[in-house]
């Protein structure tokens, strides 16, 4: 009688195969986690701050001061809608994005929209004047009456550009440097 012993079969291929498929299923999960946090880190860094200004919210009425010191009050209610342009002559995204303001504003010829600026570091004196002018804008510039004035505490980021209705909401807000589609909505939003 002959003595017939099978070999025992070898199961390490069948644990690799299903190892690897396992580990295969694992990389896709952790990719798409990986995409999904992504986005949502994105969203968090480009959310405004608690706080700001938002789409809907209300702007009460600013004191502003022109170049000459004459004061006035900027208003957001009344007819036809308001483009706010808050920025800083020192601020560098701020230098990079007023020449973009400028092209959309010297491309959309006459708007019917009000557009306006006001200065963070509006020159108090003829020596501040002197040094933190920004030439050629194509929008009044202000400042505010007051130093630090409240409704400025909305406006944490800049540069800021607002679009304000004629009853005083917000419609839509950028904040920094413009990218195109951006620049292409500034760009609607100022032409209708």
């Amino acid at each position: 009688m002959t003595d017939t012993t099978t070999a025992p079969r070898d199961h390490f291929p069948l644990f690799l195969g299903i190892a690897c498929t396992a580990l295969a299923v694992l990389t896709f999960l952790l990719a798409w986690q990986n995409r999904s946090l992504k986005a949502e880190l994105a969203a968090a860094l480009n959310a405004p701050p608690p706080g700001s200004l938002a789409v809907g919210d209300t702007l009460d009425a600013i004191d502003v001061v022109d170049a000459t010191g004459n004061q006035s009050r900027l208003a957001f209610d009344g007819p036809g809608e308001t483009l706010l342009l808050v920025f800083s002559s020192t601020c560098g995204a701020c230098r990079e994005t007023i020449p973009v303001w400028n092209r959309l504003l010297a491309d959309s010829g006459s708007s019917p929209v009000h557009v306006v600026g006001i200065q963070t570091d509006f020159p108090r004196t003829a020596a501040e004047a002197a040094t933190l002018s920004i030439p050629d804008l194509r929008f009044p510039v202000f400042g505010t009456a007051e130093a630090h004035a409240a409704s400025l505490a909305k406006f944490p980021a800049i540069p800021t550009a607002a679009l304000f209705d004629g009853k005083g909401a917000v419609k839509a807000i950028w904040v920094g440097v413009p990218t195109e589609s951006q620049v292409s909505e500034l760009r609607r939003a100022v032409a209708s």
